[in-house]
């Protein structure tokens, strides 16, 4: 459109987004931007408040603004007026997608649910990412990241120093925070391509706590499959706890090594290179893959092996001898790590704002790259003027 800042070129340059989201639900549209959609974020007049928590001084944004809301331009609009809801309706009458990252009926509510975006976009993908969906009885539930992994038992209770019951952080990664904005993507991108083909409209309801019970799926099936007197396998009880062939060993340094020889020819392999061949004979006859489930002198055996020296020797020896073994970083260890030093992308911070990982896919050619996480109604001007030149459509008091 006339008088738009011109986007560098990627895999969706000519895909439009629309996003209406607060907190994590807007990854979402920050994985399309850094994909190459123009994904205009309308945030109401104070913003998403994702910008000022966790913020450091002197900090424009705080990081999970930079990272969520990477590569979008943002349009500051009222969408409880009269002049908001007219813009957001010709914004989505331009658009293929648009993102509702609320709790499920926020933009119904206003007039500006699935049915009557349609009625100026026929062919729209509307995508609800929420927390809990747009069904069901938590479907109006507040809720925050941790609440969905506790839904899906992710993230069981631990005891502080004083006894008291806490979540379990640090350590522990948001499953249904980090997966269903994934999810979301790749069923907006499906949806895309069968409006693109069809000129059929998808509405998609994509829920963070669906996307934590999802990655037990594994567990699911176990659960429901009839219940019997015979003993259960190690692997469908404790999938690690008894290994003696995957599993921590400490090393020579205070570090940690994940040892995975599951397979006979790398145990064999590893136990004639420290010289303790005895050791392969403890493998079961017949089998190509066993864990020695149980096999505590087997453990032990291997404890005493992997002390003798440093975690980043155990790697490089492994490494060049084809065995698997990999290095536990704790924290902001992996920052050092050669191997994320040499796979990582870093999109670029403005000023002084710091810069943040892109996304971990690499493409032939390569993806341009994408700006900084814009500031509150930075492209408002830009935007609405190209909808309608010569029509004023922006919200008094907005920036």
């Amino acid at each position: 459109m006339p008088g738009e800042t011109t986007r560098p070129e990627g895999l969706l340059t000519d895909v439009r987004v629309i996003e209406v989201a607060l907190l994590a639900p807007s990854a979402l549209g920050g994985h399309l931007a850094e994909l190459g959609a123009d994904v205009i974020k309308v945030e109401p007049g104070a913003g998403d408040y994702v910008r000022s928590i966790g913020r450091r001084p002197g900090q424009r944004g705080s990081d999970m603004h930079q990272v969520w809301n990477r590569g979008k331009r943002s349009v500051a609009l009222d969408l409880d007026s009269e002049a908001g809801r007219r813009a957001f309706l010709r914004l989505a009458a331009g658009a293929e997608v648009v993102i509702e990252g609320r709790r499920p009926g926020y933009l119904d509510r206003r007039g500006l649910g699935y049915e009557d975006l349609l009625a100026v976009n026929p062919s729209l993908v509307f995508t609800c990412l929420s927390g809990f969906g747009e069904s069901g009885p938590y479907r109006d539930m507040p809720s925050h990241g941790p609440a969905f992994d506790a839904y899906a038992g992710l993230a069981p209770p631990v005891t502080d120093e004083r006894g008291r019951p806490r979540i379990p952080r640090p350590g522990h990664l948001p499953v249904g925070v980090l997966t269903a904005p994934l999810y979301a993507a790749t069923a907006t991108l499906a949806a895309v391509l069968h409006a693109r083909a069809t000129g059929r409209p998808t509405r998609l309801d994509v829920a963070q706590a669906d996307a934590a019970v999802h990655a037990r799926s594994l567990d699911i099936v176990r659960w429901r499959a009839p219940r019997t007197d015979a003993p259960a396998d190690p692997m469908t009880k404790d999938l690690f706890h008894g290994s003696a062939l995957v599993q921590y060993y400490r090393t020579a340094d205070g570090g940690h090594v994940l040892f995975q020889a599951m397979e006979r020819k790398f145990f064999e392999r590893f136990a004639a290179l420290v010289g303790r061949p005895e050791l392969a004979a403890e493998f079961p006859a017949g089998k190509d893959t066993d864990w020695l489930y149980g096999r505590d002198d087997v453990r032990a055996a291997l404890a005493e092996v992997f002390a003798r020296e440093t975690s980043a020797y155990w790697v490089e020896l492994c490494l060049r001898h084809d065995i698997p073994c990999t290095p536990v970083n704790a924290g902001r260890e992996v920052l050092d790590d050669p191997q994320f030093r040499a796979r990582t992308r870093w999109l670029p911070g403005e000023g002084d704002e710091p810069s943040v990982p892109a996304l971990p896919v690499r493409t032939t050619p390569p993806l341009p790259g994408v700006g900084p996480a814009p500031e509150l109604g930075r492209h408002t001007t830009e935007v609405l003027a190209a909808l309608e030149p010569g029509e004023d459509l922006r919200v008094p008091g907005a920036p």
